[in-house]
């Protein structure tokens, strides 16, 4: 019996380590499996977390641009620019398609005398001194004497003493290029306003220290109203009108036919012998910005040269075709 009896007992012993080894491999496999689980859990929210929000990665101004306009392919446009650029160190061009992004230039970091072309800058300080909530669109602003300018516009005819809107004043600076308008605004403003629009605008350094800029430099202003990235849409659109208004019907006008939209501001100074233009082309789904600066030259011959470099850009964008 005892010999018996001690063989149950091993082999329960025995029976008792091969159900803990059970258990053990039992545990160990759900274990596994649960890691498994949980990385794969891991991986497919990381996953859904990194496409949150994404629809498509395609630019979304395909859904509104017909692949026939998405025009990348400017060779022989960027020959001709190049070739006019290296011709003449006095003339700087920035070309950019603005449908892909396309962009071309000569001489773009040559710098040049501002002239009139400030007067878009200050027009957003005022409309973002609007925003603020810091002036009115009605409010009034009243002529000096030392506000008259004789130079550009008509405003210094008027006597000390009248009042203008300021709505009326940016349209003055923008559409007729009045110098009388920008005194009267420059001298309302506080001294660091204007220098705080080239900050947030990213052009700290906007004007050299010869107090010049470059058509590289200038197209930022350009970009932030078309693209609406500093002021308000309905402000932005509306600084864009005024341009499209504009009584300078030269320069890089000529090269247009008409009819064609326009938004661009000139500066012109005679003394400098500074001749610029700079603005947006408002063809059918195929808008582009062009600037052109030139100096060392006269008004008749800056005129002529824009006009052949509008006509050129023009021609070449209502004629190309994006095939593929």
């Amino acid at each position: 019996m005892g010999s018996k009896n001690k063989k149950n007992i091993n082999y329960d012993i025995e029976i008792a380590k091969k159900s803990k080894n059970w258990i053990f491999y039992v545990f160990f496999g759900i274990l596994i499996i649960t890691n498994i689980l949980s990385f794969s859990f891991y991986l497919k929210s990381r996953s859904i977390s990194k496409w949150q929000g994404i629809s498509t990665l395609i630019n979304p101004v395909r859904n509104f641009v017909d692949k026939k306009d998405m025009i990348v392919n400017f060779q022989m446009l960027r020959d001709e620019i190049n070739a006019m650029g290296a011709n003449n160190t006095d003339v700087s061009i920035y070309f950019e398609f603005l449908n892909t992004g396309a962009n071309i230039s000569a001489n773009k970091d040559a710098e040049f005398f501002p002239a009139s072309l400030s007067k878009l800058p200050l027009a957003m300080t005022v409309v973002k001194k609007i925003e603020r909530g810091e002036w009115k669109w009605e409010n009034e602003l009243v002529l000096m004497p030392t506000d008259k300018d004789e130079r550009f516009g008509e405003l210094y005819k008027q006597p000390i003493g009248t009042r203008f809107t300021i709505e009326s004043l940016v349209k003055e600076m923008l559409i007729n290029s009045d110098n009388t308008a920008y005194t009267i605004i420059l001298r309302n403003l506080e001294p660091d306003e204007f220098k705080n629009t080239q900050k947030h605008l990213g052009l700290d350094s906007f004007f050299s220290n010869e107090g010049k800029i470059s058509a590289k430099n200038y197209v930022v202003i350009l970009r932030s109203l078309y693209n609406s990235s500093y002021l308000e849409m309905a402000n932005s659109e509306k600084l864009i009108r005024f341009m499209a208004e504009s009584h300078t019907n030269e320069f890089l006008s000529k090269g247009l036919p008409e009819g064609v939209l326009f938004s661009h501001k000139v500066g012109i100074s005679n003394e400098q012998s500074v001749y610029l233009d700079s603005g947006i082309v408002y063809i059918p789904n195929r808008p582009y910005f062009l600037i052109v600066m030139i100096n060392n030259t006269d008004e008749k011959t800056a005129q002529e040269q824009m006009k052949i470099i509008s006509e050129k850009v023009y021609n070449y964008i209502i004629n190309a075709k994006n095939e593929g």
